[in-house]
């Protein structure tokens, strides 16, 4: 029967949500994967929600319409959402250099078949109907369940303490905070990238400005730099907090978001401005004035679009790709945030730019480039190859070519910003990290360490101004620390310039760039036999059983590794130590009473559901050499 029939008999055939259902459940469950390490805003869930949510009724009612069964047009839409939200991941796992109509070839192959399959008159598939109903809505169900504590967290997370401003103060300077991601120290770009940048660095002295020589960054990834800065002060209470397991960036984030700096220049009557960065927990909203194109994508959508077929329609049909979109966002950041200067005085504007760090896509003289592959922002998987040597290449000359485009549009920036300011601004131009060409995150070769932190850091202040002087190896954990004083007269002492790495899975688990010997003991575990601690209530009848429980621990905690067992010890836990923290604090007190030997101080550790689908806490030892 038709949609469209006036009347009709009751048709007691089970009716189709499943394609509703499959069109919701990839969204969802994004969201809650990542929204549980990272805060996003539930405002980026409406629309991709809304027009998925749509695609599936509307395709569903024309082939209703043609095929003359709900149920079967249910089914070829089901199909079809399972290879569009799968194709970006297939695309991503065979990799950029494959035959591009290869893998097209192969999805289109396969909805022809399906479509062939389910067309039949004679079926109407009432038990598949009723499976994948039950099937969808467990799958939406589960993610709902993993996904709302986030999206409360993430309201909360991005809820502002900030009070309202206070009067305006018109004789206070504009103050400029200018990220450029991943732009590295001079002598770093000549020895590393083979570019000489003592042109801009010039340039920026001509203009006044200081430059540390010898500057580098306090952390090694882009929330905990910006945290530290924005706040003033180093981390180690919020890794003391969180423990150095944790990989939640909530704290993180709300730091950045309501941040000791604007808190203090809001109370000062400052007007508090941003531009888009596109980059969660960088595009700060609670802001008086943001600066945003119309046609922008946030980073969670941008990484939702990556894993489905829609890049390939959008270049396809509309000529217009993510690659457009982020280079659209970057050049629009550089031509309006000059804009800044015709707000109500005085200003302080963040801006985090994500260039030259990848994706590479503008050439030396801002010429259009459009990599290979899905779009993404990490630089890690935007370079994997099994040849490092040709990585390396590749990254270091289109990170050149973007840098040269980057710094003349900086230039030209400065300039305006100049020419509108009122009277002498103060403009910072500072990197959160270096780039990654010779570094690998998570297994980072020590000789380096201290090297690789090095960052561009410039500042421009009243020449007026006194306080304390600028120095060449200034961090920017002291950068607002300098300006305060120099502008307001707080007085606020200086910290000890350190830098420290963590890598990309342990965040909070802090080395000290000038101890490299520390994580040098790291490196050296990496492989090594395993000792498993287990905190967890299972049923274990022979110590094989136990065996085979550690071994499928260490498959979830190393994925694809070749990890070995040498031991493994379990501890029934106590309703309040099931959490990474308190297993550890209970760990470390058997160790001191007797009950357990001491296995070692720093641990990897898995926390969530164990091989038997139960709750687990469980730490990994390397076997000391």
């Amino acid at each position: 029967m038709s949609p469209f029939s006036g009347s009709r008999p009751r048709d007691k055939r089970p009716f189709p949500v499943h394609h509703f259902l499959f069109a919701l459940a990839p969204i969802l469950f994004l969201y809650s994967y990542n929204a549980a390490k990272l805060p996003i805003a539930p405002s980026e869930l409406v629309l991709p929600l809304a027009v998925s949510f749509a695609a599936a009724l509307g395709l569903w009612l024309l082939l209703w319409l043609v095929m003359r069964s709900r149920s079967r047009a249910a089914l070829v839409v089901s199909l079809f959402l399972v290879l569009f939200f799968l194709y970006g991941r297939a695309q991503d796992a065979i990799g950029p250099k494959t035959t591009p109509a290869l893998l097209p070839a192969v999805a289109i192959g396969i909805l022809l078949l399906g479509i062939v399959f389910f067309a039949r008159p004679l079926r109407e598939f009432s038990g598949l109907t009723v499976f994948l109903n039950l099937a969808s809505l467990a799958l939406v169900l589960i993610n709902l369940v993993t996904g709302i504590p986030a999206l409360l967290r993430s309201r909360t997370t991005n809820a502002s303490a900030s009070g309202a401003p206070a009067a305006e103060t018109t004789d206070l300077p504009d103050i400029y905070y200018i990220i450029l991601d991943s732009y590295a120290r001079e002598d770093m770009l000549k020895q590393a990238y083979g570019y000489d940048n003592s042109g801009f660095t010039g340039y920026l002295r001509s203009r006044s400005f200081l430059v540390g020589s010898r500057s580098r960054s306090n952390y090694s990834h882009t929330y905990l730099s910006l945290a530290s800065s924005l706040n003033m002060t180093y981390l180690d209470s919020v890794a003391d907090r969180l423990g150095p397991e944790s990989d939640d960036h909530s704290a993180l984030l709300h730091m950045i978001g309501d941040s000791r700096v604007v808190k203090e220049l809001r109370r000062r009557g400052y007007t508090i401005a941003s531009v888009a960065s596109g980059y969660t927990g960088t595009d700060l909203g609670d802001v008086d004035v943001h600066f945003a194109p119309r046609r922008a994508l946030s980073e969670f959508q941008n990484v939702l679009i990556s894993t489905t077929a829609l890049p390939l329609i959008l270049d396809r049909l509309l000529h217009r790709s993510q690659f457009d979109l982020h280079r659209a966002r970057i050049l629009y950041a550089f031509e309006h945030l000059p804009d800044a200067a015709r707000l109500k005085h005085p200003v302080f504007v963040f801006c985090h730019i994500l260039s030259p760090h990848p994706p590479f896509v503008f050439g030396a003289k801002g010429e259009e480039i459009n990599p290979q592959g899905h779009f993404t922002m990490t630089e890690g998987s935007s370079f994997q190859t099994a040849d490092k040597e040709e990585v390396r290449r590749e990254y270091v000359e289109k990170y050149r070519a973007q840098l040269q485009f980057i710094t003349a549009k900086t230039e030209t920036m400065i300039e305006q910003i100049l020419a509108a300011s009122p009277q002498p601004p103060v403009i910072i131009v500072q990197a959160d990290h270096v780039p990654v060409a010779f570094r690998d995150w998570d297994d980072l070769d020590t000789d380096r360490l201290g090297e690789l932190m090095t960052i561009l850091n410039a500042c421009l202040v009243p020449t007026d101004s006194t306080g304390p002087a600028w120095y060449d190896s200034i961090s920017p954990v002291n950068t607002f620390r300098l300006i305060f004083d120099r502008v307001f007269g707080q007085n606020l002492p200086l910290l000890p310039d350190r830098s420290w790495f963590s890598t990309s899975e342990l965040p909070f688990r802090f080395y000290d760039a000038d101890q490299p010997e520390a994580y040098e003991s790291v490196r050296r575990r990496r492989g090594a036999p395993l000792t498993v601690l287990v905190f967890a209530t299972f049923d274990a009848r022979r110590p094989t059983d136990v065996a085979h429980y550690a071994r499928r621990l260490i498959g979830l905690r190393y994925p694809g590794g070749n990890r070995s067992l040498t031991g493994v010890y379990v501890r029934r836990p106590r309703p309040d130590s099931l959490s990474v923290p308190a297993a550890y604090e209970a760990y470390r007190n058997a160790v001191k009473s007797g009950g357990l030997p001491d296995l070692g101080l720093e641990p990897d550790s898995y926390s969530g559901p164990g091989p038997d689908r139960k709750p687990v806490v469980a730490f990994f030892f390397a076997n000391r050499e």
